[in-house]
């Protein structure tokens, strides 16, 4: 067992490149089922002296790891580098919430009260309220072709140009939109095909044409109806740590209890075909067809392990991976296959997913992460008594 700073290292693995991965475009069944993978797969385990890891994001040989002590970038081709940012070195807090790479290859990484920080050549730059921002609070960075777009806990900023220039700066809010934004805690933000951009938020989703707004959710089919979870939801709720639920409970929208919150977006993607994949807190996942803006729920009772969502990633063979409080998902459109502690998988709970060298999967859990060996034929994860494959 080797410790490097706070990131202790059990087993490595290094491999070649899988490259881009593919949108996922599957068609779907009109019914689902779930089935739990029959064998003890073939992970490494990375210890983490600290708490959830809420991003993971790979850029070439490193991956970055956002933790609630700072970023890692580790160096997966050496198996032994590694770099630590924090507010020690560069940082204005600890808590990262989201680590992006823009198009000339520079980390974002967005915060837990330090606002956004990126770094240009070998410095940090610290992009706060002064600059601009409508919060300190950071929970995902986009780039797309004319802009960043950060989400924030007080609305979403599109930064069009040098960020450093204020007027290049624009702040979308509640109140400055007439309520065309639904909510002011932004936690996902994606663009379709048609350049409308897609802002999910704690009290539903709103999408933005550039010129007028609309927004989903209860009511309109986001998050399945309180019947059809229930029961799977009993419990759920306690092993999460931290008070923003409990904080916001008297005040949430469609609130039932605070294990169902359906309007509660926690992870967001759009795919190649315009659906918009929606993690709800409790109310499963839904996909919005972005064409005709009707929804799909998928739950528990339709093969899910959980029906708490906090990851969505688009996999390299054209498949859905989810992360819940259950454990990992694989969705080809008519089958979940899930993945849990039973398994080999660590925890139970998935916050980000990564895929990286080597044909692998990265896993973001409690205090630490699991690195997953995908068959490169067939993309199911090996087995550990399975010959063959990647090594």
């Amino acid at each position: 067992m080797k410790r490097i700073a706070f990131l202790l290292i059990i087993s490595l693995l290094a491999g070649t490149c899988t490259g881009s991965a593919a949108a996922f475009d599957k068609s779907l069944a009109d019914a689902t089922q779930g089935t739990l993978h029959p064998h003890i797969l073939k992970t490494e385990r990375y210890d983490l002296n600290t708490r959830n890891v809420k991003a993971l994001t790979r850029a070439g040989r490193y991956l970055w790891i956002g933790t609630s002590m700072g970023a890692i970038r580790y160096d997966t081709a050496t198996n032994e580098d590694y770099d630590v940012v924090d507010n020690q070195s560069g940082l204005l807090s600890n808590g990262i919430f989201s680590i992006k790479i823009d198009p000339q290859g520079r980390p974002w990484i967005g915060t837990y009260g330090g606002g956004l920080s990126y770094r240009d050549g070998g410095r940090w730059i610290n992009l706060n309220t002064p600059s601009g921002l409508l919060d300190a609070f950071v929970y995902d960075v986009e780039f797309y072709e004319d802009a960043l777009w950060v989400a924030t806990w007080s609305g979403a900023n599109r930064i069009a140009g040098d960020p450093s220039d204020r007027s290049h700066w624009q702040g979308f809010t509640v109140e400055n939109t007439g309520g065309g934004l639904i909510d002011n805690w932004v936690y996902g933000i994606e663009r379709d095909s048609n350049g409308r951009v897609w802002f999910g938020t704690e009290s539903g989703v709103s999408m933005w044409d550039g010129r007028s707004w609309r927004s989903f959710n209860h009511k309109d089919g986001l998050g399945a109806p309180i019947e059809r979870v229930r029961g799977d939801n009993v419990g759920a709720v306690s092993p999460f740590e931290g008070g923003h639920h409990a904080g916001h409970q008297a005040d949430a929208p469609n609130l039932e209890s605070m294990d169902y919150r359906p309007n509660y977006v926690v992870s967001f993607l759009m795919d190649a075909q315009d659906r918009l994949w929606i993690g709800t807190w409790g109310g499963g996942l839904s996909v919005l067809d972005t064409r005709d803006f009707k929804f799909r729920n998928f739950t528990a009772r339709d093969g899910l392990p959980g029906n708490f969502i906090l990851a969505l990633k688009e996999g390299p063979d054209g498949e859905l991976w989810i992360g819940s409080y259950g454990g990992l998902s694989r969705f080809d459109g008519r089958r979940f296959e899930n993945f849990a502690r039973i398994n080999g998988l660590s925890g139970g709970f998935v916050f980000s997913l990564e895929f990286g060298a080597g044909h692998s999967l990265w896993l973001g859990g409690h205090e630490g992460i699991d690195r997953l060996t995908l068959d490169p034929a067939t993309g199911e994860p090996l087995r550990l008594d399975a010959s063959g494959g990647p090594n």
